[in-house]
This record gives structure tokens, C-alpha cells and sequence, in this order.
């Protein structure tokens, strides 16, 4: 959001440049929004890696669709490009790489642990089962699934006993078999292990939208406070200033991708491994439902374009009563 807002005043003062209007409130403006970019930039990479290592940890599957990593290991690459079909999910069954890919070495081992030769598991090893770094083995998804099926079994009949007599002997029985199951409470629901794989191709596009342009915003922060700070950015740089405009719009792109990323990676879960959409749907009927989102959708479209017009008059009528100093 920073950085969406940074580059929202540099296109407005480099709006303005071209306009030849309120030059100098422009060129101190793009100063202050090219340093609140840079440094915004930079936290945005330390809390990516940071959230890239918290996603390793709870969320696997989501990390590896993102990547397309249908194998894992140690010392992963980071995938820079590869030809993924963005209209099909891959046949990740078959194992080996997506093709054309080009990677970074040890780039995801890096993100994800922040080990150079970290072990990063892919689709199949999360489906298959594997055994992690600290020797823990993760089960396979049919066994996770076998034990949902407990635990929604053994959850029923605690119920059904506790409601009808609170000191039936088979109670503990069902209370420890309750939380050795629990945690995969939510894969009793999920019919086929296919489900458990996020839409690949979104969410591999997406990652690399977000990435690549936010390493272009940061790369334009660095350049246009450069020719701000140390030359006349309003004598020069008409170039600049239309690249600034260009910006805009990708920002907002950039932060949304990584939405996309956060909520379709995700799927099926509501909640990580305990609730999964399927069963997360609720009792409204469908007719409520889409009432209020077309309610919804046409309050906030009629908001939208409201704050546009007020925005773009405001920038159009503004004059500064100060003419700001050089």
C-alpha cells in the first residue's frame, strides 16, 4: 500500500510536469514519494522473504504451485520463467519440471528456509508423503484423509454421548482419539486428492506479475529520485514522467496478483488442514446471496467512479497558493 501510494504521487506531480503546471510542488513531491517508494520497496522484500518462510512452513502446497514444483529437494531452484499452459492444470503426476524453465539456483531453498541447500517439497512429495529435514515424516494424502474420517467420526459420537450421558466410560476413548486425529479434521471432507492442489497456472502467473513488477517499482523509485535529488527533473525527463503514468496502473496490478496468490493458493481451505470450502459453505440460499453482491457491486462502482471524478478534478483545478521553494 506504501508503495501503490508512492507511486500514485510521482504519477500525479509527473502528470503535472507534463501539463507544465505546479513544477516545483511536483519536483519536491517526487523526492518525498521516490524515498517513501525505495524504502517501502526494501520492506516489502523483507516481509515477502519473511512470509515466504511461514508459507514453507504451514502452507507447502500453496509454495509449490506458485513455483510449478511438482518435485522437491534440497537446494531448489527459484524459477524465473517457464512455460506453464495457463489454461489447463499441469500433469503433475508425471514429475520433472515445467518446460523452458529457467531458475535461479538454490533461489527457493533461500526464500523458503533461508538455507542455501533447504528442503523444499513439490506437489506429488506433499501428496505422496515425505520425510521432513528434522525427521518427522509427513503423511500422504490418502492417510490424512483416512484420519479426517476418524476424526469427524469420533467428533459425532462424542457428541451424541456427551449430550446423552457426561460420564459415559467411552468418552476418554473418543477424546484421545479426537486429538490424535483433529489435525486433519478437515481432509475427511476432501473426496479425491486432486482437490488438494491449488490451480497451478493462476497461481504460478500471478506470483511472477507481483514479483516482477514490484523489482520494476523499485528499479523506478531508484531512478526517478535519482534525477530528482540530483538534477532538474523539470527541465528533463520527459520520458520519465510518462513512465511514472505507466506505473500507476501496475502497481495496482502488482498488489492485487498477490491477493490472487494469497487466496487461491490456499484453496480448498477456509482454514489450513481443518476446514476446507466444501464444507464451509453456508445455509443462505443463493438468492440472498447474490442480491447483496450486486447491491454491493453497484454501491462500490458508483463510489469508485465518484472518487475518480473528485480526484481528477482536484488535480486538475489545484493551485498552490505557495509556490514551493527550489
Amino acid at each position: 500500500s506504501w508503495i501503490v501510494g508512492a507511486v500514485f504521487v510521482c504519477a500525479v506531480s509527473c502528470w503535472y510536469l507534463l501539463r507544465g503546471r505546479e513544477q516545483q510542488l511536483a519536483r519536491q513531491s517526487i523526492k518525498i514519494a521516490s524515498i517513501v517508494g525505495i524504502v517501502a520497496s526494501l520492506l516489502a522484500i523483507h516481509t515477502g522473504h519473511s512470509s515466504a518462510v511461514k508459507v514453507a512452513e504451514v502452507q507447502p502446497m500453496k509454495l509449490a504451485a506458485m513455483e510449478g514444483l511438482y518435485d522437491g529437494g534440497n537446494g531448489v531452484g527459484l524459477t524465473m520463467v517457464a512455460a506453464i499452459n495457463p489454461f489447463s492444470q499441469p500433469d503433475y503426476a508425471k514429475g520433472g519440471e515445467a518446460p523452458l524453465r529457467i531458475a535461479m539456483p538454490n533461489g527457493l531453498s533461500l526464500l523458503a528456509t533461508s538455507t542455501f541447500d533447504g528442503y523444499v517439497p513439490g506437489v506429488n512429495d506433499i501428496l505422496n508423503g515425505y520425510t521432513r529435514p528434522d525427521g518427522k515424516r509427513e503423511l500422504s494424502a490418502e492417510e490424512k484423509m483416512q484420519r479426517g474420517r476418524k476424526a469427524i467420526t469420533a467428533l459425532a459420537e462424542y457428541r451424541k454421548l456427551k449430550a446423552t450421558d457426561a460420564n459415559d466410560k467411552r468418552l476418554p476413548q473418543l477424546a484421545s482419539q479426537l486429538q490424535k486425529d483433529m489435525p486433519y479434521f478437515g481432509y475427511g471432507y476432501i473426496k479425491d486428492r486432486a482437490e488438494l492442489v491449488p490451480y497451478i497456472p493462476v497461481n504460478f502467473y500471478a506470483f511472477r506479475v507481483m514479483v516482477g513488477v514490484g523489482m520494476l517499482l523499485l528499479l523506478f523509485f531508484l531512478v526517478i529520485g535519482h534525477v530528482a535529488w540530483r538534477q532538474d527533473i523539470t527541465k528533463r525527463g520527459r520520458w520519465l514522467w510518462m513512465a511514472a503514468l505507466l506505473m500507476l496502473p501496475l502497481a495496482y496490478i502488482a498488489s492485487e496478483a498477490g491477493w490472487i496468490v494469497a487466496e487461491l493458493g490456499r484453496q480448498p481451505w477456509a482454514i489450513q488442514d481443518m476446514l476446507p470450502t466444501v464444507a464451509a459453505v453456508s445455509d443462505l440460499k443463493s438468492g440472498s446471496v447474490a442480491l447483496t453482491f450486486f447491491i454491493f457491486l453497484v454501491l462500490f462502482t458508483l463510489l469508485l467512479i465518484a472518487e475518480i471524478r473528485i480526484m481528477c478534478r482536484v488535480i486538475k483545478n489545484y493551485k498552490p497558493q505557495i509556490e514551493s521553494a527550489d
